[in-house]
């Protein structure tokens, strides 16, 4: 794996080298951010690295359990997707009956979004939620029988297994059952998420699919974030990890009469996908290439805008410069755009979208191509913005209700989301990240 140094002082090359259109960049990797889930560990075990079969339970595998058109609309739009009634009452109630395990256990452990600044000392309280792992996930992937998260709920039902007894409809024996039915169906949801989206690294097993339970009581939110960011914007270990976050769930088991605790997210309706609409221009990555933000044309609507961390100009050889350059392009009319000139990193600054907020501000010669592209290029990711309470520019806010049963995702890369403030009941989710490739 080769790794790349962080943001730093840019050097401009000449307009003169840079054609209107870009070619093909090397090979990217990826630092899976540890920032925001509570398992985030990857094991290394020779077991767990083999990629494995798809999992998908034979009474489920002929019948589709989303609306498949119109969550690939939703998330290559870079919208988010509901789905009503994805869990049935009963798999809503052993789901529940685990996470109140691991409240008796003090499994559940205040979580909110971690500071890397603050080390281990993060001051989560009462206003942030509870997380836990999902213990038994491994093995959902794995294709193996899960059990129960709770210690004493195990030892019941090896009990109950050495004496043989037949076992009613209600007890531990019954709840295994309906949480092994279940982890077959989130697994068949990641099978057919990897198909829908053509997102084909997704169906492997052995790479770092997260999957924890989320309990938020009253008074708790959760602030602002993105869930995965590109490589070059994490520093150095970026590059080091070989997956991504691309897909982020959530399955509500929250009390039917909770109040607030939306999922707010910040979409852009000036892009849309789908055929019928002529543009087949997906969000979030392009040749391996994740967005970082978006630009308003006006005419041609709102684009998204990638980062090219390889790209090396005409006329630059590796002997004279074994350094890559960086550059942010769009597609229009199915050709890459070039917006900036290329930037190579020698010295490192603050951080690299105060950098792109400062080159925006650059009036005449600068790193944006023209005027027009830097005054409507905005970042995925303005945490100075999020901070004063703005709106992204070009963005609407969409709430959805943590409405029990349901099922939500969207895109990983493009979607800025926050959790209001729950005001009364309780919203639990059974939430993750599908993972691929990088």
């Amino acid at each position: 794996t080769q790794t790349r140094g962080p943001l730093s002082r840019i050097i401009f090359l000449s307009t003169a080298l840079i054609p209107c259109f870009a070619f093909s960049s090397s090979n990217n990797y990826n630092y899976h951010s540890s920032t925001i889930g509570p398992n985030t560990s990857t094991s290394t075990s020779t077991e767990q690295q083999q990629p494995c079969a798809p999992v998908v339970s034979n009474k489920q595998s002929n019948l589709s359990l989303l609306d498949t058109d119109r969550m690939k609309r939703k998330i290559l739009s870079g919208k988010v997707y509901q789905h009503e009634n994805f869990l049935t009452e009963d798999e809503i109630r052993v789901l529940l009956q685990d996470v109140d395990g691991l409240i008796q256990e003090n499994k559940m452990i205040p979580s909110g979004l971690s500071n890397t600044n603050k080390g281990t000392d993060q001051n989560f309280g009462r206003g942030d939620r509870t997380t836990c792992p999902v213990t038994w996930w491994l093995d959902s992937l794995r294709g193996l029988n899960v059990v129960t998260t709770s210690k004493e709920k195990q030892q019941s039902l090896q009990q109950q297994q050495q004496q043989s007894q037949p076992q009613p409809h209600g007890t531990d024996k019954r709840n295994l059952e309906l949480l092994n039915s279940l982890s077959e169906k989130i697994q068949q949801l990641r099978h057919e998420v990897a198909l829908t989206l053509n997102r084909p690294t997704i169906n492997d097993a052995s790479l770092a699919h997260e999957c924890y339970y989320s309990r938020s009581t009253e008074g708790a939110l959760l602030k602002r974030h993105m869930d995965e960011r590109h490589e070059e914007t994490k520093g150095p270990r970026g590059w080091m990890l070989p997956s991504r976050r691309s897909v982020s769930w959530l399955i509500y088991l929250s009390d039917f009469d909770v109040q607030g605790g939306e999922l707010r997210s910040y979409v852009q309706d000036g892009f849309a996908w789908g055929p019928e609409r002529g543009n087949m221009v997906e969000v979030a990555s392009n040749r391996g290439n994740l967005q970082v933000g978006w630009l308003d044309m006006r005419m041609d609507g709102t684009l998204p805008v990638f980062l090219d961390s390889w790209y090396r100009p005409p006329g630059v050889r590796e002997m004279d410069h074994d350094e890559m350059f960086c550059i942010l392009y769009t597609i229009i009319d199915g050709k890459e755009v070039y917006i900036t000139k290329p930037w190579v990193n020698t010295m490192v600054v603050e951080s690299f979208a105060d950098f792109i907020k400062m080159q925006t501000l650059e009036k005449g010669p600068g790193l944006f191509r023209n005027d027009v592209y830097a005054k409507n290029f905005k970042l995925l990711e303005d945490r100075q913005l999020w901070e004063n309470g703005s709106v992204p520019p070009g963005s609407t806010i969409k709430d959805v209700k943590p409405k029990r049963g349901s099922l939500v995702m969207f895109d990983s890369v493009v979607v800025p989301h926050e959790v209001l403030v729950v005001k009364g009941g309780v919203r639990t989710a059974l939430a993750g990240w599908f993972h691929e490739k990088t």
